[in-house]
């Protein structure tokens, strides 16, 4: 049901002249239950609708949204690889603790930890014996698994194992890709002029290190999104 008149009691201003839908309406126009809509909305994979007065109204935006969410579960992905597809992006949980107090117990409590993240340059410690993290990126995701019941010394012992995993990889992986972005460079179009070698060979370094973390990424986003596969679409 298509609605354009706004009933009494409504907020000021003329009804807007787009189509717009109940929930009811919309869900008999793209073949979903209310429920399921809803659910949708819920988990941000589709925007909050309109109100005038006490009702919701749906637009064409919608429709389009929920005729997208259709077709990719159709072809088999399940919610959470539809959120990701999507750009759908939840807020990230508080930390379980302030950064620098988990890290300065770690090093009062587990040095052996400590000396393994400080390895691999995840971890510094400065004269006065404090700890900070250079890559604080790397550390607080450790630190917020602790909102999924895992305790922080266990996260961060987690992230110290990937890390020794990852290190013969990428030992072997970031020359063999070097070597090649080197061929396809000579192969390519010629360097920006003006530009010195120093300058190019840092900027190389730092597109590749991006490649390589964004391709990481994808893979391990999709193994996981694979792994939570059993949990399917809703129906």
């Amino acid at each position: 049901m298509t609605v354009t008149v706004p009933q009494l009691g409504d907020r000021a201003g003329p009804a807007p002249a787009t189509p717009r839908y109940t929930i009811d309406a919309l869900a008999r126009l793209v073949g979903m239950s209310p429920r399921n809509i809803r659910a949708h909305q819920a988990r941000g994979l589709l925007a909050p609708p309109a109100r005038y007065g006490r009702t919701a109204y749906y637009s064409a935006g919608h429709v389009r949204r929920l005729e997208s969410i259709k077709s990719l579960q159709r072809q088999g992905f399940n919610l959470v690889a539809i959120e990701a597809m999507l750009g759908v992006r939840h807020p990230a949980p508080p930390p379980a603790e302030p950064l620098a107090t988990a890290l300065n117990r770690l090093a009062a409590e587990h040095p052996a930890l400590l000396h393994n993240l400080a390895r691999h340059g995840v971890l510094v410690r400065a004269e006065d014996g404090s700890v900070s993290a250079a890559r604080p990126r790397a550390v607080q995701p450790a630190l917020d698994l602790h909102q999924a019941g895992v305790p922080v010394l266990a996260a961060l012992r987690l992230l110290g194992e990937v890390l020794d995993r990852l290190r013969p990889v990428t030992d072997e992986l970031v020359p063999a890709a070097g070597t090649r972005l080197a061929q396809l460079r000579r192969t390519g179009l010629p360097a920006a002029s003006g530009q010195q070698p120093e300058h190019e060979t840092a900027v190389l370094a730092q597109s590749l290190a991006r490649l390589l973390s964004e391709a990481f990424r994808v893979v391990a986003e999709n193994a996981c999104t694979a792994s939570t596969s059993g949990i399917g679409p809703d129906r």
